[in-house]
């Protein structure tokens, strides 16, 4: 995956991919290239096999401030609704679906359409000082992004509304307490904190990381005994898998000692 001007790439070790907006100027603000770049490199990173992990970060002091205001307004003849089904439809799906988990770390303000890129990620780490303003209201507009669909499967109709109709900075803490972080670290340990969630993701059986993150997605969208039949599937996959039968045996003879 190479590295570009507006997205960084970066490889670890243990099969870790770092995608990192790095538009620090603008606080990481996503234009059309932005936007675009942001999308290949998730695609790729989805497509990778020798990828296991990734985590999405900004550069600088902020996350992400959002959609580029003065490219929207230059683009005002485009449509909102083709806006967001070509420039961030594509990443906020490609994170939810791809066969690997994804790690949000949240340094500074993640605002407007970032938040989207946060709530889309199966884990969340914010730093200490990081929050999130849901600053659509401030401009005459809506949440989007899916921003609406994953708040209120999380908090509620009534919290969602409330941090929607006010804008209102939601602090790390608060975050976490909401639901909406994993873990709050400070400041200067996110990087390495972000790196060590993703190596203990990366040391999982590789099918059984895969198949859980399905599940949970997949569980959202059905009924209870959909769920139940899905799992199964899945369960006889994980069963399949060579780690299975690695584990089990590692199991049993450390029952016997």
């Amino acid at each position: 995956m190479p590295s570009n001007n507006s997205v960084k790439v970066l490889h670890h070790e243990d099969a870790i991919a770092e995608i990192r907006l790095n538009r620090p100027d603008v606080r990481n603000a996503l234009n059309e290239t932005t936007a675009m770049e942001l999308n290949a490199a998730l695609q790729t990173a989805a497509e990778d096999i020798g990828v296991r992990c990734v985590i999405l970060s900004g550069e600088g002091a902020s996350f992400c401030a959002g959609a580029d205001i003065g490219e929207f307004e230059s683009g005002s003849a485009t449509s909102a609704s083709e806006r967001l089904a070509t420039l961030f439809k594509p990443a906020l799906l490609q994170i939810v679906e791809m066969p690997k988990p994804v790690i949000s770390a949240v340094n500074g303000a993640a605002a407007g359409i970032g938040i989207a890129y946060v709530l889309s990620s199966d884990l969340v780490l914010m730093a200490r000082s990081a929050y999130l303003k849901l600053a659509f209201i401030d401009i005459g507009l809506i949440p989007d992004g899916g921003i609406t669909w994953h708040l209120v499967r999380r908090i509620g109709h009534a919290r969602a509304f409330e941090l929607a109709a006010t804008a209102a900075p939601i602090d790390a803490e608060t975050c976490q307490m909401l639901g909406l972080a994993n873990c709050v670290v400070d400041d200067e340990s996110l990087h390495k904190e972000a790196l060590r969630w993703a190596r203990l993701l990366v040391s999982q059986p590789r099918q059984a990381i895969v198949h859980t993150k399905q599940a949970l997605r997949s569980s959202a969208l059905s009924d209870l005994e959909t769920a139940f039949e899905h799992e199964g599937h899945l369960q006889d996959a994980c069963k399949a898998s060579p780690e299975f039968a690695e584990r089990i045996a590692a199991f049993r003879t450390a029952r016997q000692r």
